[in-house]
């Protein structure tokens, strides 16, 4: 007798519908049910390095709107700079009030080690992208592109099998960031899941170089989750250039008088300063672009996603379409910006009402309010952890496999570190305040290896006794090098870029590896206790 497989359980989508989430987007993707979405699109920084601010935000920000972020900020429990530090989330307020965004991307500062763990196991062939990035171009392209990698996995995750992605980006990174998607989604092919288009926006306005063809275009990269994505062509068609009533080879008539079949040229005017739409924002992109994007991929009540929404474009077209939406934004600034795109009639008539109260997770009713929700009330994951990769995604054989620790990473990193007093066992690097204090925390480590994985014969060369907490900026370095750490140390040295006086002032390494020792007892005698 034979049963039927089991049909994997669907899971709703889990967000409030129009809630603005001010969170760090990982953490936010990371609470998103599985399989749940239709339709993400984002703008995300484009390694740029620059950073673009909104001082000269239309209008000038009201002492009242000052006022009820900072009320908001503290019902989140965020009253300065270090408190959302802590919570992952931009401190608006400084020497001018800040409204934008960082594009400078340094290893030390924005990727996290856990990140590499994951991309390097589960989609191998990105993390080679990433590395020969820092050789082709630079180690800060390499870590914007880490960055990217770890929110695209989880995209990924969150979309329905007819779901899809449009990516926004321009010359600057685009082709690492096609190399990207193509690892994570698939590289696309005659109804194959993955890369379905590379569209053009030409835009007109701004000056003209003498030097070279005049930068008038941006690129938004489609990319599909499944084999049979959502695709309204009827919804975008264009008129025709002619007028005359004849027949031409687009075919028969009724399907003249639908309009000409779009293609993947989208010409497109931006957003001029004096337009309704306009925030003040340098990166803005126009509600229409965003409409013509979610009437192709999208039908009425289905679920849009936009976690880079600072300027709330996706949202506004999103709720003029009869879509439900969600939004997410790492800087508190967004909400105020929210509101006021709301309440302009031109592009919400009528506009949406926003509660300020932060309502945390509860069921809204079906009124058109937006509300928003602090890094502390991102939605509840119901579906279990899957697997992010392909289906067809196949993974070799690693070179040096080895069974896995009976210590997560995560404690190995931080009982190593403290053998060392927080600093890395490669240099001396430390999380220090501005008075030189040190700060007992893990971010801005790496879990590195003391004796090559090539080189061991134990059987336990991921484990803790041959472990060490690494800075980035040696540990990338090191990466893929058969080299030891106390021979790494000493080139460090030879280079003049240790932070202490000399290797003697770095922790020693045959004390730390004993103590290693006695820490793995202490966890194996926890999980194999004597007479269980």
């Amino acid at each position: 007798m034979t049963t039927a497989a089991a049909t994997p359980k669907a899971y709703p989508f889990n967000a409030v519908n129009r809630g603005v989430y001010i969170a760090d987007n990982l953490a936010f993707l990371r609470t998103i049910n599985d399989e749940c979405v239709d339709l993400v699109t984002i703008d995300p920084p484009f390694a740029k390095n620059e950073t673009f601010t909104a001082d000269k935000l239309k209008p000038a920000l009201s002492q009242q709107e000052i006022d009820n972020e900072k009320r908001l900020l503290a019902e989140w429990g965020i009253r300065n700079a270090r408190d959302a530090a802590k919570a992952e989330v931009v401190w608006p307020y400084g020497g001018r009030t800040r409204g934008g965004y960082k594009d400078i991307w340094a290893w030390e500062n924005d990727v996290h080690a856990d990140w590499i763990e994951s991309i390097e196991d589960d989609f191998p062939a990105v993390n080679k992208v990433i590395d020969a990035t820092r050789y082709v171009h630079s180690e800060s392209r390499a870590a914007y592109l880490c960055y990217m990698a770890i929110r695209l996995i989880e995209i990924r995750r969150i979309l329905k099998p007819t779901g899809s992605l449009y990516l926004h980006c321009d010359h600057t990174a685009s082709g690492y960031l096609r190399q990207l998607l193509d690892g994570i989604f698939g590289k696309g092919g005659a109804n194959d899941p993955g890369f379905q288009n590379e569209i053009v926006w030409h835009y007109g306005g701004g000056g003209a170089s003498k030097k070279r063809w005049g930068r008038k275009h941006d690129t938004i990269f489609m990319y599909s989750k499944g084999t049979n994505w959502t695709f309204n062509v009827d919804d975008v068609r264009t008129p025709h250039k002619w007028d005359d009533g004849q027949l031409r080879a687009d075919g028969s008539a009724r399907d003249y008088a639908k309009g000409k079949i779009p293609d993947d040229v989208f010409q497109l005017n931006g957003i001029m300063p004096w337009a309704a739409e306009a925030t003040g924002y340098p990166t803005q992109k126009p509600v229409a672009l965003a409409e013509r994007i979610i009437k192709a991929n999208t039908n009425p009540g289905d679920v849009v996603v936009d976690c880079f929404a600072g300027c709330a474009y996706s949202a506004i077209a999103a709720e003029r379409l009869g879509r439900r939406w969600t939004a997410c934004d790492l800087n508190p600034r967004a909400w105020t910006v929210f509101k006021r795109q709301f309440i302009k009639t031109k592009l919400l008539n009528p506009p949406l009402e926003c509660d300020d109260a932060t309502t945390g997770q509860q069921v809204l009713p079906s009124a058109r309010k937006a509300t928003v929700h602090g890094p502390r009330q991102l939605p509840i994951l119901q579906s279990p952890v899957s697997d992010t990769r392909p289906q067809d995604f196949n993974l070799k054989e690693r070179a040096f496999k080895v069974p896995a620790s009976i210590i997560p990473e995560a404690e190995m990193l931080e009982e190593l570190l403290k053998l060392s007093g927080y600093q890395a066992w490669c240099c001396g690097f430390a999380n220090r305040l501005p008075d030189g204090s040190i700060v007992e925390t893990t971010r801005n480590f790496h879990l590195d290896h003391i004796a090559p994985k090539s080189k061991e014969n134990t059987g336990t060369s991921n484990d803790i006794q041959n472990r060490a907490p690494m800075c980035p900026y040696h540990n990338i370095r090191k990466n893929n090098r058969r080299i030891g750490l106390a021979e790494y140390r000493q080139e460090i040295a030879d280079a003049g870029q240790m932070l202490v006086a000399s290797v003697n002032d770095l922790i020693n390494l045959d004390w730390a590896q004993a103590q290693a020792m006695q820490i793995y007892g202490r966890a194996y005698a926890r999980k194999n206790p004597v007479g269980v």
